[in-house]
């Protein structure tokens, strides 16, 4: 959901339907002309960069009257540092929280009482740090006024609303992932300048009223998506063993015990850390004139401070020397993840490995799918996924499934191996690997059909590599895979000393080591 602050599902899924929403090609997808089309898009791309940094790409789509708007922050979960994990997912909640001028019924009453809010959440740390529970209890019920007294001033959805009443109800949207926060909306072309106005409003005067009851809903959340759903315990548990001291461990709703302590004033430090200009990258899309364009970008927003550089994530992985394993314990039914440490988006196997994947998972006559679930009969659902958690450091490709009432995930993990060594030994047909390829091109292109798909194609390729044309680039990689790449990289990276493997158990086969 939008202002609840919606996580990608690169992280978390609610249910393994809604996984597979988006996996059920197939191979005998109709063949797709390719990249004239892209070639066309990239050559309306126009980009315009500011004295401070922040980065525009226009695109001029006139068939009708509606602009898409993303802007892309280089912040995720991989940019927090040590025991303030969720931060960046916060700050998603908090830009929707208005501005002194947008969100506010009395600024200088509000301001005076958030001042109050923070001096009493003060109050609260240091009891609690002393381990003085009856100061401790007079220091909330402190809070609490304070904080019923902040939220008297406060027009709530202020700023959602005037987006929402302009055209945008349908489309106004923010995520965050461990390595970016997207905020975007669509609006008929004539509301450009209020969306200017807004955007501007939100990155230079934010003002983070409502931060602790925001927090109270993102520690709901985390219980909801995370502690009480077997997929997202299941995956964050992965992502804690297969990265060791990569940032990409990190959850990006954040631990509990984090978000149950970090403060609005830490959210401020956070947020003049990495919300500067020059970590900005908008895309317009749309019923746009760019030369009437250009001077409103100017005018809103070259005012807002460059920030500070883009400071790398900290933290590297060393290679993996063994395989890892661990076993979940939570009352559902058994589940089962298999991960690899595979390239980077920048890597030249990146493309290989993709392709790779798609033979394995990815559509109802992959291989696996054809195994585990069809011949075997001892799996319902097979998900294959890589880019995980992130893909501009190496990251995870992944094998998820739920095994059949009585199938045991030994069964399940054994035939998945058996394919991939098959595969790499055999390697794929001629056929089947341009079935694969064809659609996979089908995906990409289709994936560019609307102005909201072409603006993030252009803010992450733009943001992660430094160049939106190599977004256009991704059709010729696949295409030019071939079967002793595939082969190739299924020896080179999906090794058993590569891998981790996630066992969602029950409670008592834990205890009795199953």
């Amino acid at each position: 959901m939008m202002r609840s602050g919606m996580i990608s599902s690169t992280w978390v899924f609610a249910g393994f339907a809604a996984l597979l929403g988006s996996q059920d090609g197939d191979t005998d997808a109709a063949p797709v002309t390719p990249p004239v089309g892209l070639q066309a898009i990239a050559a309306l791309v126009e980009e315009v960069k500011l004295e401070n940094g922040w980065t525009f790409l226009l695109v001029p789509r006139p068939a009708a009257p509606v602009v898409s708007f993303e802007t892309y922050v280089n912040v995720g979960s991989i940019h927090e540092q040590i025991g303030r994990s969720g931060l960046a997912h916060m700050l998603e909640h908090m830009a929707f929280k208005g501005s002194d001028r947008v969100g506010s019924l009395d600024w200088e009453a509000e301001r005076d009482a958030l001042e109050q809010v923070e001096e009493r959440y003060r109050d609260v740390l240091a009891a609690r740090s002393r381990n003085d529970e009856p100061a401790l209890k007079a220091a909330e019920a402190a809070l609490h006024v304070a904080r019923t007294a902040a939220a008297k001033f406060v027009d709530v959805e202020a700023f959602s609303r005037l987006l929402e009443d302009a055209g945008g109800v349908d489309s106004l949207n923010a995520s965050t992932t461990a390595e970016d926060t997207r905020y975007v909306v669509s609006l008929p072309a004539n509301q450009i300048e209020l969306w200017c106005w807004l955007e501007a409003e939100r990155f230079k005067r934010p003002v983070l009223r409502e931060f602790y009851s925001e927090r109270d809903a993102v520690m709901e959340e985390r219980r909801m998506r995370v502690e009480s759903n077997p997929f997202g315990l299941l995956l964050e548990q992965l992502q804690l063993n297969a990265f060791q001291t990569h940032p990409y461990r990190n959850p990006v709703v954040g631990y509990a015990a984090d978000i149950a302590n970090f403060s609005r004033t830490e959210a401020d430090y956070f947020f003049l850390e990495h919300y500067g200009a020059r970590n900005l990258v908008t895309a317009i899309v749309g019923d746009i004139d760019t030369e009437t364009l250009k001077p409103l970008l100017k005018r809103y927003f070259s005012s807002i401070p460059p920030g500070p550089a883009s400071r790398p994530a900290f933290g590297t992985e060393t290679e993996q020397k063994g395989e890892r394993r661990v076993n979940v314990s939570f009352p559902a039914q058994p589940l089962l993840a298999i991960a690899w440490h595979v390239p980077a988006l920048e890597h030249p196997d990146y493309a290989a490995v993709d392709i790779t994947l798609r033979l394995m998972g990815r559509s109802r006559s992959s291989r696996l799918v054809r195994r585990l679930v069809r011949q075997d009969g001892n799996a319902t659902e097979i998900e294959v996924f890589g880019g995980w958690p992130g893909n501009r450091f190496t990251n995870l490709a992944v094998v998820l499934a739920v095994p059949t009432a009585g199938a045991e995930t030994t069964a399940l993990e054994s035939a998945v191996y058996e394919e991939l060594t098959r595969l790499r030994l055999e390697g794929p047909s001629a056929a089947e690997l341009e079935s694969v390829q064809r659609v996979a091109r089908a995906e990409l292109l289709r994936g560019l059909r609307t102005n909201e798909e072409i603006a993030s194609l252009l803010t992450e390729y733009q943001s992660k590599t430094g160049d939106w044309r190599k977004g256009f680039t991704q059709i010729q990689a696949l295409d030019a895979v071939t079967p002793e790449d595939v082969k190739r990289v299924l020896g080179a990276y999906f090794r058993s000393s590569n891998r981790t493997v996630t066992t969602l158990v029950s409670p008592n086969d834990a205890e009795e080591g199953k």
